[in-house]
């Protein structure tokens, strides 16, 4: 391993141990149904987060929020023993809270907790949407526009996620734009070869490779990663479906640590 990807691993484990932290690593009171956003929405939006949040509670009656870390990066570096404290963690903080439903906006976070928390129901907020109903007046709220989709690879065996998308965005007037490999066959939006190898260069270069798929000159991700590795050349407008849902149909700026603290802060004093 070179020492750049030494460094490059340091600085994942350094975030992981942040995200393990009373720093970013906090939950509400009690609830049967609780949202788990996920480090990478909670660092892009914590407005989505709160309008998400708040969405839940309306339309179930109810609704915890956890901001946690799913510790995907750790398995995928192959730090196992980390990992499953990290995973444990998760789990005590899910008991604590006395969650049997956890709904996940990451893909990441879903497909993990899916296979380690076997005694609760995971679901991805993308079908429960469209379960809920929409929120108020977003149907054909973007007539007119084009995107193509980068699908989440980690959705590869769930393909009706990719479905609910498709038809969210139907219902939003959106006409989507395939890319050649799409669905279950998408290609990777370059993170796992960053976090898998730990060279930044070989991710950005994967990043690069996959937003020039695209026919449009919009591409609309479901995961806030994906969504930020879309827009890395500066030749696309990537947008986050969030961003059409709760938002003007324009693209944030994430706040990263700061904006993931702001997420747990709230989820801590709501505990308090």
């Amino acid at each position: 391993m070179s020492v750049r990807s030494k460094f490059f691993h340091l600085g994942v484990h350094i975030d992981q141990w942040l995200a393990a932290s009373r720093l970013l690593r906090r939950s509400s009171g009690k609830a049967q149904t609780v949202f788990f956003p996920g480090c990478s929405l909670a660092g892009y939006s914590p407005s989505h987060v709160i309008s998400v949040r708040g969405f839940l509670r309306e339309r179930r009656g109810g609704c915890g929020l956890l901001m946690a870390c799913c510790a995907k990066p750790l398995k995928l570096m192959g730090a196992n023993a980390a990992f499953q404290r990290r995973i444990d963690a998760v789990r005590q903080s899910l008991d604590v809270i006395e969650a049997e439903t956890v709904v996940t906006a990451c893909q990441n976070c879903f497909k993990i907790l899916r296979e380690y928390e076997k005694g609760r129901d995971v679901v991805s907020l993308w079908p429960l949407l469209l379960e809920l109903g929409l929120p108020d007046g977003v149907e054909e709220k973007y007539g007119g526009l084009e995107v193509s989709i980068q699908d989440s690879c980690a959705m590869g065996d769930y393909p009706e996620v990719a479905l609910s998308v498709r038809e969210i965005l139907k219902r939003l007037g959106v006409t989507v734009r395939e890319m050649g490999l799409s669905g279950p066959k998408a290609r990777c939006c370059g993170g796992i070869q960053m976090i898998t190898t730990g060279e930044a260069r070989i991710g950005r270069e994967a990043m690069r490779n996959r937003a020039a798929e695209s026919c449009c000159p919009t591409i609309l991700s479901y995961c806030a990663s994906c969504r930020s590795a879309m827009g890395i050349d500066g030749s696309h407008q990537s947008l986050h479906l969030l961003d059409l849902l709760f938002g003007n149909g324009e693209p944030l700026k994430g706040g990263g640590l700061l904006s993931r603290w702001r997420v747990a802060r709230l989820a801590g004093r709501e505990a308090s």
